[in-house]
């Protein structure tokens, strides 16, 4: 049994709107009051509470405040477990020497929403295709709210918890399902051996030389965004025309990144389908966007390049597509590899004769002494399925391993990185 999120768009009417964001203020008020609990229990007497103790106090709260009896217990108890995970968050990012950010009180507008942990005090009903109906509460002040969307597995998947998330004043809810193992495969209709390099010029070149365009969706977008921005610039601060620009944009933002996603989706779908190998290398698309600024004694160059190359990066969506890889391939049973990037320097090194070749970011062609020639993005393809197939018992990715040009015929791999040993490939 595996489980799988999906999200639906929630339809409520005027007067279930007006109930769920009253219900949002509720739990935004409980976490607030919890909040302030600890901080004023650590400065006055050095105690420390613990979630456990504040949930113990929950009935208490809802004889005083009748109006939070509606909103359920295990509802209010996983409210307080939220605010727990934050202060957990804030502790180990102290540990770990990082920028801590002590949890902080939240507005109600600010607050996204609230969730049921388990199957209890709601219902999804489905309705065939795309209609749903989600049933919150019981008895006669129950709310049925109508919700469009569907998903693959069919009716062995149970729902477990649900998630109701307000963005740009509308209400979606996030449904964990419960999937039999047989029901997450997906069907692989290929059994290509594929290396593939993400960029910015093409969104993905594989190693036989083929290319995903990039979409810039946030390039497109950019001068109506921009518009927009100087409009409200304009307008008076906390004003009525100042608010409503501030939704368009938020509404625009919210477009670009629905795209983007659908796109992300859709290309690693059709990647874990055709392949029965898919190699890659690792990205860390936090340290590629680093500011580059620098400080007041070591002042950054060509900071203007870098930040539109970083606006590039982030809207090419990188971060999202080795996590839907990863859950995809394994659904698909296909062996993905990713190569460790600082140590096979897939951008440096030559497929041909595994010597490492120093270019800059401008030099698009990769130009060897040993002859090889190759475009670099369809050559750094190339290193990292090699790297798939390394069959040498080295620690890392097997750099050390090849200090000579390889054959084409390989054996079998050793997990080296993280992969889904479901296919045995027999040669590259």
């Amino acid at each position: 049994m595996q489980r799988r999120k999906v999200t639906l768009k929630l339809y409520p009417i005027a007067a279930q709107a007006a109930r769920l964001e009253d219900w949002t203020r509720l739990h935004c008020e409980l976490y607030n009051a919890a909040l302030e609990e600890r901080i004023d229990a650590w400065r006055k007497e050095g105690k420390s509470i613990s979630s456990f103790d504040q949930q113990n106090v929950l009935p208490q709260i809802k004889a005083d405040r009748p109006e939070f009896i509606a909103l359920g217990s295990h509802a209010l108890q996983q409210t307080l477990r939220r605010l727990d995970l934050a202060f957990a968050a804030f502790f180990r990012r102290v540990k770990a020497g990082q920028t801590p950010g002590f949890p902080r009180f939240k507005s109600s507008m600010r607050f996204s929403g609230f969730a049921y942990p388990d199957p209890a005090g709601w219902k999804l009903m489905q309705h065939g295709g795309r209609g749903a109906t989600l049933r919150i509460g019981s008895g006669d002040t129950a709310l049925s709210i109508r919700a469009r969307g569907r998903h693959r597995f069919g009716p062995d998947a149970k729902p477990n918890d649900i998630t109701l998330t307000r963005r740009n004043g509308q209400w979606f809810v996030s449904v964990t399902l419960r999937v039999p193992d047989a029901t997450c495969a997906r069907q692989r209709t290929g059994d290509q051996r594929r290396g593939v390099d993400f960029g910015i010029n093409d969104w993905a070149t594989f190693d036989d030389g083929r290319t995903i365009d990039n979409p810039r969706w946030l390039r497109e977008e950019l001068p109506r965004l921009a518009a927009l921005q100087r409009q409200r610039a304009r307008k008076k601060n906390g004003s009525l025309r100042f608010k409503r620009l501030g939704r368009r944009i938020a509404r625009l933002h919210e477009r670009i990144g629905n795209r983007r996603r659908d796109f992300v989706h859709k290309e690693t779908t059709r990647m874990v389908r055709q392949c029965a190998v898919l190699a890659t290398e690792q990205l860390a698309p936090k340290t590629m966007s680093r500011s580059a600024k620098g400080t007041v004694d070591a002042p950054g160059r060509r900071v203007r390049q870098k930040a539109g190359l970083n606006r590039e990066i982030l809207s090419a969506g990188f971060g999202m597509v080795h996590p839907m890889l990863a859950y995809k391939a394994e659904e698909a049973g296909t062996r993905l590899h990713l190569s460790n990037t600082r140590q096979i320097k897939p951008s440096q090194r030559c497929s041909a004769c595994w010597e490492l070749v120093p270019k800059t970011l401008s030099q698009r062609m990769h130009v060897c002494p040993c002859g090889h020639t190759a475009p670099r993005d369809q050559n750094s393809a190339m290193v990292v399925l090699i790297d798939a197939f390394n069959t040498q018992d080295t620690s890392g990715t097997g750099v050390a391993a090849r200090p000579k040009p390889l054959t084409r015929q390989r054996g079998k791999s050793k997990p080296v990185t993280r992969e889904t040993p479901t296919t045995a490939p027999s040669g590259a």
